[in-house]
């Protein structure tokens, strides 16, 4: 039977009452940070929140099964964290020890609400958190519904663990008849100038100051190397418009200079971003080039920007055929063998975790 939330009372409460420890993270500055594998949370509502990964094991502040609350920057971004993390100063832990996951995720997704009220100029500090008030389903005592929120978000996982296996298994349907190809390491490979493989254009905006945001527009890429280039979603501008299956080379930026993404949908870039097109892409090819592309991003820096004229300049390596050009074939074949093996991987991994097997 489907669960409703419209057919449920609901009731406010302090989220004081609700979560028995609530704790803010530690301050750690960037320069500080240490390699490793502990993801960092701190205040930025993608990743799960997670904004890096770093080894340090002094004066850090550890939580785990419990809510990231972000204080400031993304302020009210809420995700449940099922591992152990370092929490910043920009991050509160919400937690209860008799919450199992279900129930942290349904009140992550309330708790989110929360960001609709401060902005950068308000943040939620401790005060703040502690005379905070959330809407949540209730028995019919009054008191919060858990054992409601727990079936209504096992149910929402099992029917996205369902789309999850039709999906997956549609995708290998469709590439069992891809044919092992040969390692990489028995190809030929040659270099390969990007000005003579694409047509390179310029990305069109000048700045979002000039666009309407919206949750159902077009894909805005800009100077990052996170979500696959894209910073937000805006209102059409037609004459801003760039073609999809295409490569988008990003020139400028902290951090992401010189990195490259596969765009299969239209979009519109800033300037910073040079779009590469090129009859022989697809999103097989496209992803092969962008693998190999990235390993430049190392030569650039602040000092050594990624001009225009240097782009058209760049040199690849790539695999090439019996004519000395690029083996575009070669290229689709390998991406589709790696995306089939991975997909195998993951509908394996995805049945192990529901039955629990080894």
């Amino acid at each position: 039977m489907k669960l409703l939330l419209k057919n449920r009372e609901w009731k406010e409460f302090f989220i004081s009452d609700i979560f028995s420890n609530i704790q803010r993270g530690k301050r750690l500055k960037k320069g500080d940070h240490k390699a490793g594998r502990t993801p960092y949370v701190s205040s930025t509502s993608m990743n799960n929140g997670i904004d890096n990964f770093i080894g340090n094991k002094e004066n850090v502040r550890v939580f785990s099964s419990c809510l990231s609350l972000a204080n400031s920057g993304s302020v009210g971004a809420c995700f449940y964290q099922p591992f152990k993390f370092i929490a910043s100063d920009h991050v509160t832990k919400l937690a209860n020890d008799e919450f199992n996951k279900y129930i942290l995720q349904f009140l992550s997704t309330i708790i989110s609400r929360l960001g609709e009220k401060y902005s950068f100029n308000r943040e939620i500090n401790d005060t703040r958190i502690k005379r905070e008030k959330i809407h949540l389903p209730t028995t019919r005592e009054g008191k919060p519904d858990y054992a409601f929120m727990e079936a209504y978000m096992r149910e929402k996982e099992q029917k996205k663990i369902k789309a999850y296996k039709n999906y997956v298994s549609k995708r290998i349907s469709k590439l069992e008849k891809t044919k092992k190809v040969v390692s990489i390491a028995e190809k030929e490979w040659e270099e390969f100038e990007l000005g003579k493989m694409f047509e390179l254009i310029q990305g069109k905006s000048k700045g979002l100051n000039h666009l309407i945001k919206t949750k159902a527009g077009v894909n805005y890429l800009g100077a990052t190397n996170l979500n696959n280039g894209v910073l937000c979603q805006v209102k059409e501008e037609p004459s801003l418009i760039q073609k999809g299956n295409s490569i988008a080379f990003i020139r400028n930026g902290e951090g992401s200079m010189g990195y490259s993404v596969y765009k299969t949908e239209n979009f519109i870039a800033t300037s910073d971003i040079s779009v590469g097109y090129n009859p022989k892409l697809n999103r097989y090819v496209g992803t092969f080039i962008t693998t190999v592309a990235d390993k430049v991003r190392g030569k650039y820096n602040f000092g050594y920007k990624r001009s225009g004229k240097r782009l058209v300049k760049e040199k690849i390596l790539l695999p090439i055929d019996e004519n000395k050009e690029p083996d575009y074939n070669f290229m689709e074949s390998y991406m589709k063998w790696i995306e089939l093996n991975k997909l195998k991987e993951y509908l394996k991994y995805k049945k192990c975790t529901i039955n629990r097997c080894t």
